[in-house]
């Protein structure tokens, strides 16, 4: 039977709560808003939104599966279905944590907290549990279910995870209270539990899989929108035009990939780290000030600033495993909402390039190009001799970003004007995108890597700066298509 321990307050609680833990009396936790049953999500979703759940559930299999960097995740069971969860996907684990704060902050940190009344602290004593389990088995095998089972799995890469020193008891039924008892401490809700803050529940930084994860589910938001936009045309007899399928390798002399597409370069840029989470104390901030006379133009811009942030980062001994925060500031006044977008974005650059093979100093400079083009941003000459291009990864994640002409020129494999059929003017230019959207038959992977150094990363995080999760390829090897918007 189930113990339940009520207090008067989340002070109380919490005291109480603590001591259990510091006894061995439970050694994993759970916040919950309400004194609700303890069910998981898909157990408390409608036959359709579990069926919609499992289709999302394939999809993201799928993505897994097409990303090389991914695919380890679709051998560990535990592991996917962790990153589902922790993703919103309705699934049949429940979240635990070893830490009693992210319990009480889950607990009374929600919108469906109301004055007085009752938010419940489920404790569990692992070792009991998993001693119910084995006793229970025979129900299992008779049912043909695998066991309840706790997962505590450091799951690669899965800050938010590792964050909240999260676990999570995995069930094969909706109502597992009506098979073992879990023991509650019950508080009245006063107000809301703040000696941790939703930056340590949620990292503001993020992996490579969060990143790549961003991408995702961005695209997944954006397929939901145009089915709701076809379902509302087909309601309103409104027609639909498709833009005509056409043939990319229909100008194309020579249909092969470039072989820099093939080479240990290319390889080595899909190489990959496991990191895990570090908390917020232990970042560094990186202090920057623009000063009137930087602003010559984008060469002397950078080379000044350049300097400035190597001299910071020699200073404070940065490696690129180091968690760092930016402080741009500048002489000209602007306003703090612009600063903060500025600062996170340099911070989204750092942790986007840092794991792959650029050098500590060529991320500085792309931050630097960044900041030039932030404050450039109004200057009509600049606008007009940019390009609007469009990429895209093998699952279909999209990002637009502008480009000068020239420099995506440069990118071209040497032998282009042999690969370009005849009848196409010389020099190629730019326009050739038009055309063909297939980056492997026109461009050298090695120039391509300069060219996102260059000028792609800086302008695809300046395009989608006010993006919560934008979408931003950090490297060639991750795009299948390039071309015009």
């Amino acid at each position: 039977m189930a113990v339940i321990y009520r207090t008067e307050s989340i002070m109380e609680a919490l005291k109480l709560a603590e001591k259990f833990k510091k006894s061995g009396k439970y050694n994993l936790f759970r916040g919950q808003a309400k004194n609700w049953e303890v069910v998981p999500t898909a157990g408390r979703i409608s036959k359709e939104k579990f069926e919609q759940s499992k289709k999302q559930l394939e999809r993201l299999l799928y993505y897994f599966s097409t990303e090389t960097v991914l695919k380890k995740y679709c051998s560990r069971i535990d592991d996917f279905f962790a990153i589902a969860q922790h993703y919103g996907i309705p699934t049949n684990y429940i979240d635990f944590t070893e830490s009693i704060e992210v319990a009480f902050y889950f607990a009374t940190n929600s919108k469906s907290n109301k004055l007085r009344e009752d938010c419940s602290i489920i404790c569990l004593n692992e070792n009991d549990f998993n001693r119910f389990v084995e006793f229970s088995k025979f129900l299992y095998e008779k049912d043909g279910v695998i066991s309840p089972y706790i997962v505590k799995e450091d799951v690669k890469n899965l800050w938010r995870l590792q964050a909240q020193k999260g676990c999570f008891l995995y069930t094969p039924y909706d109502k597992i209270e009506m098979f073992y008892d879990f023991d509650k401490i019950i508080f009245p809700f006063s107000y809301s539990f703040r000696e941790i803050g939703k930056e340590d529940i949620y990292p503001e930084r993020k992996s490579e899989l969060e990143i790549m994860l961003d991408s995702y589910f961005n695209m997944e938001r954006r397929i939901k929108g145009q089915k709701r936009m076809h379902s509302f045309a087909k309601a309103m007899n409104i027609p639909i035009n498709y833009i005509p399928e056409f043939n990319p390798f229909e100008i194309l002399e020579k249909k092969e990939v470039h072989k820099s597409w093939y080479s240990y370069t290319y390889r080595k840029w899909n190489f990959q780290l496991n990191e895990s989470w570090k908390s917020t104390l232990n970042e560094k901030t990186i202090n920057l000030f623009i000063s009137k006379n930087h602003f010559k133009n984008s060469k002397d811009f950078i080379k000044i600033n350049k300097t400035k942030l190597n001299k910071e980062f020699n200073k404070q001994n940065i490696a690129k495993n180091t968690p760092l925060t930016f402080k741009i500031n500048s002489i000209f006044k602007l306003p703090k909402k612009h600063l903060s977008i500025i600062n996170k974005n340099c911070g989204l650059i750092w942790d986007g390039t840092r794991n792959l093979p650029y050098k500590k100093e060529e991320i500085i400079k792309i931050i630097c190009t960044y900041l030039w083009i932030e404050i450039k941003n109004g200057e009509k000459e600049i606008k007009d001799i940019l390009i609007t291009l469009e990429m895209s990864n093998k699952y279909g994640s999209i990002t637009r970003f502008n480009a000068e002409p020239n420099n995506l020129v440069k990118a071209f494999r040497d032998d282009i004007d042999e690969v370009v059929d005849k009848i196409r003017p010389r020099p190629i230019r730019s326009e050739l995108l038009m055309f063909i959207n297939k980056p492997r038959y026109i461009f050298d992977f090695k120039k391509m890597i300069e060219f996102f150094k260059e000028e792609a990363i800086a302008q695809q995080v300046f395009y989608n700066r006010r993006n919560k999760n934008p979408v931003i390829f950090y490297t060639p090897a991750q795009i299948k298509i390039l071309g015009y918007a």
